[in-house]
């Protein structure tokens, strides 16, 4: 029985995605869902409310794994680096992940969610504060400016690379993305202008 509802689960995600990706979000339905994943509605209603249930269930399951790579205890040394207060193989780990769930993200990532882009930026300003409070060296230095300013400004570029890379299909390796993040963390966008 177990073994029964864990594939009905896992086809009815993998439809949901399909749909998606096809659809969007406003416009698929239960049915839709249903009718994909090979199984009647009220196997969908014995795991799910809706289909925004469905959403928010599989964008926990991502953010849970997503801290659970990003917030793993880190050595010493990487506390207190200012270039690893977002560790390179935290980084590295977390792309692997998406990169393995590209079809849900790049799905999420299209306009079908908003609210995910701003739950993983929360999830990735948690782990600079983390790493701060765990430092005695660090501080966020804001150079003149409101603090969530200077926040956004470190994310941002982050995330506009992570994004970047799922809109083009996460053709480039894990690797090839996080030593950008890495390079991005140790340039200011002025010397990109040079």
């Amino acid at each position: 029985m177990q073994k029964r509802q864990t594939s009905s689960k896992t086809n009815i995600k993998k439809a949901f995605v399909h749909l998606l990706q096809t659809k969007g979000l406003e416009a698929l339905s239960v049915s839709d869902i249903a009718r994909d994943a090979q199984i009647n509605r009220g196997t969908f209603y014995m795991h799910y409310v809706d289909k925004y249930d469905l959403l928010a269930q599989i964008e926990d399951e991502l953010i849970e794994q997503f801290t659970v790579l990003l917030l793993a205890p880190d050595n010493e040394a990487a506390v207190n680096n200012p270039r690893q207060i977002i560790p390179y193989h935290a980084i590295l780990n977390a792309l692997y992940y998406a990169k393995v769930n590209y079809d849900l993200l790049n799905a999420l990532l299209m306009g079908n969610d908003p609210k995910f882009i701003t739950r993983f930026k929360a999830l990735l300003e948690q782990l600079i504060e983390q790493q701060i409070k765990n430092s005695k060296k660090l501080r966020l230095a804001r150079q003149g400016l409101p603090e969530d300013y200077a926040t956004e400004i470190l994310l941002s570029s982050i995330i506009g690379i992570i994004t970047l890379w799922l809109h083009k299909g996460a053709i480039e390796s894990p690797e090839t993305i996080a030593n950008i993040i890495s390079k991005a963390k140790q340039i200011s966008p002025y010397e990109l202008l040079m």
